[in-house]
């Protein structure tokens, strides 16, 4: 899935129980990096790492492929282009999930581009027009229970294991590094927490807590971009 600010060619990219995983899990990345130097285009990627095919490991434990609905994603960034010289753009800028088209699977990614230096190659752009200082996610996974990785599963070779009682909300808080352009390459996962976690009252009845519904925003369609 990819999205881009209205039909600029070069835009902001308007620009994630068991005792053994008690506490929090990640299940989304998010990675910022400039890999199109040649046309000054920087890439925000979402990347749902849940499931066989990129999670069930060690590092992203999550064994079930889960969606991620209703999610807001906030960029507060500052810029001598955008809302200047360049389209105008609200700041921060933010981009709520409309529908299931939206919905960050684990097969595809999300992908998110802007303009970092006004249309100039990125390794001759000494300062930047534009600048991303801060990154918020906050999404809803479509199950709250599911498999986590077991190390000791198909007789050593690890696989599903456990089962995992979350809470179902996923939240990522992203700090930009300022140097440029060598800190244009950051990542960060968001995380998902033990149901327990945040239970000031248990009850036996507690499922899957749902965040409240988000105010829809008109304007971005989304393409799908499989990850080869």
């Amino acid at each position: 899935m990819s999205k881009a600010l209205g039909a600029f060619p070069a835009v902001l990219f308007v620009l994630f129980s068991s005792s053994a995983f008690a506490g929090q899990i990640p299940v989304i990345n998010l990675s910022l990096s400039a890999d199109l130097p040649s046309s000054g285009i920087q890439e925000l990627a979402l990347t749902n790492e849940t499931g066989t095919g990129r999670g069930c490991n060690s590092t992203y434990v999550v064994c079930d492929a889960l969606e991620i609905t209703n999610w807001t994603l906030t960029i507060t960034y500052s810029s001598s282009f955008y809302n200047h010289a360049g389209p105008a753009l609200a700041t921060p800028f933010v981009l709520h999930w409309q529908g299931s088209n939206d919905n960050l699977v684990s097969t595809a990614d999300t992908l998110l581009d802007f303009d970092l230096c006004n249309g100039a190659d990125v390794s001759s752009c000494t300062t930047p027009t534009t600048t991303i200082s801060r990154i918020d996610f906050t999404g809803t996974l479509d199950q709250s229970s599911f498999a986590i990785f077991d190390p000791a599963a198909n007789g050593g070779a690890g696989g599903a294991g456990p089962t995992f009682f979350s809470d179902g909300v996923v939240t990522a808080t992203f700090i930009v590094p300022s140097g440029f352009p060598g800190s244009y390459a950051e990542q960060q996962d968001g995380y998902v927490s033990d149901q327990a976690q945040n239970a000031v009252t248990p009850e036996p009845a507690t499922g899957l807590l749902l965040l409240g519904g988000f105010a829809v925003a008109a304007g971005l369609r989304a393409k799908s971009r499989r990850k080869k």
